[in-house]
């Protein structure tokens, strides 16, 4: 496992690149991040795929059937849990706890949905979710790379990943996710602990030392990491006694080949980069 050191990598950038990547233009991404993530890479992503799955069945239907609560239906939720895959989710296991399947015991389903929603690829109307001209658009196949660009922008920029994991320390570290993410760009292909990314990555807040030691950990693994493992951006394994439950497991992640091909960044450092972290 790769040891990750301070000062954090960020502090690598000029004060003119930091403010850039924190900038929010029209409350979007930075203008400084360019997202090409390519035909079939795109399509693989299991966001892309699920995304496009809702859409293709609420067109089948003429829309998705909503609860009074707004969440998918137990019908529209089975049908999405059986076509899905999703990374570092143990559908067995799922099947194992509930006897029937709501939205809310389906995070893949329930985020899915409440980013679609969040990027206007889908609106509600009435007791019914619909495919807007948006969704209608990019769901086609030969817009798989600008579907991946605008749920990418969507998850990290426009959608609060903190309603996940109900940590509460709300924003961060979202409010500076442009930094975050350009410092994931240096890391080595090694596998690495969530802890270890988290410090050398994000800019640290004082109140995530009020609270429990693990809040901070589990924040960063909950609003960064998995988010990118549903982009086909980041890899993840689990360590550790492989007899124990995956939940007392402790898991690592590492960059996948898309990351790097997909990402670029516009900004300049303070003095040449070294070894990369």
């Amino acid at each position: 496992m790769t040891t990750l050191t301070h000062p954090p990598v960020w502090s690598l950038l000029t004060h003119a690149s930091l403010d850039a990547l924190l900038d929010r233009p029209g409350r979007g991404m930075p203008e400084v991040i360019a997202i090409d993530a390519g035909g079939d890479a795109a399509m693989a992503a299991p966001l892309v795929a699920t995304t496009r799955q809702m859409i293709e069945r609420a067109q089948a239907h003429t829309g998705l059937t909503l609860t009074a609560t707004g969440a998918l239906c137990r019908a529209d939720v089975r049908a999405m849990f059986d076509a899905m895959s999703w990374p570092d989710y143990d559908k067995a296991q799922v099947l194992v706890m509930n006897k029937v399947l709501n939205e809310i015991d389906v995070m893949p389903v329930e985020a899915t949905r409440l980013i679609a929603q969040t990027a206007k690829l889908m609106r509600k109307r009435e007791k019914r979710l619909l495919v807007t001209k948006a969704g209608v658009a990019l769901g086609r196949e030969e817009q798989a790379s600008e579907l991946f660009r605008c749920l990418f922008q969507t998850v990290f920029w426009r959608i609060n990943l903190g309603y996940f994991d109900r940590v509460p320390v709300e924003a961060w570290p979202q409010n500076h996710i442009g930094i975050v993410l350009w410092c994931l760009s240096l890391m080595s292909p090694e596998w690495v602990a969530r802890e270890d990314l988290m410090r050398s990555c994000t800019v640290w807040d004082p109140a995530l030392d009020q609270g429990p030691a693990d809040f901070a950990g589990y924040a960063f693994e909950s609003r960064v990491l998995r988010p990118l493992t549903w982009l086909g951006l980041f890899e993840t394994q689990l360590v550790g006694d492989k007899s124990a439950p995956s939940w007392r497991r402790d898991r690592q992640y590492r960059k996948a080949p898309l990351f790097d091909q997909a990402i670029r960044f516009r900004v300049d450092l303070t003095k040449p980069l070294g070894l990369a972290h």
